[in-house]
């Protein structure tokens, strides 16, 4: 019996041994990574949309004759700046629930190793 216990656990070495030296991602990382650049193409979509938005707006006030063109058009680039930081912000915002997921997933791991170096200890120990 103690046999296959010490094959088991030769295997269970071997193969997280393979994992780490293969480079294989824990999904659940590989998942977040996903989300951060998901979130990195929402927050330049978010930036563009303000910019773009800005744009329009400059190119309708140039086009009337009134005189107050140039407060106007300092409106406008002030409110585009406010929506580019709220962009900014709303990403920061979603960059740390992902960076606070990712230091649990990563301590989970830790855990689960520690967990199995014990393991293996125990089961290697010699017995009197």
């Amino acid at each position: 019996m103690k046999e296959i216990v010490l094959v088991a656990i030769f295997l269970m070495a071997g193969c997280a041994a393979s994992n780490a030296r293969t480079g294989d991602v824990d999904p659940h990382i590989a998942q977040m990574e996903n989300k951060r650049r998901a979130l990195e193409a929402s927050e330049q979509q978010c930036v563009n949309e303000a910019l773009a938005r800005s744009r329009d707006a400059i190119a309708r006030i140039a086009g009337t004759p009134d005189a107050s063109v140039e407060l106007q058009s300092q409106k406008v680039n002030d409110e585009r700046d406010r929506q580019i930081s709220e962009c900014h912000a709303w990403a920061d915002h979603e960059n740390a629930q992902i960076a606070e997921q990712e230091r649990n997933e990563y301590e989970h791991e830790a855990q689960e190793e520690r967990n199995r170096s014990l393991f293996l200890a125990i089961v290697t120990a010699p017995t009197h």
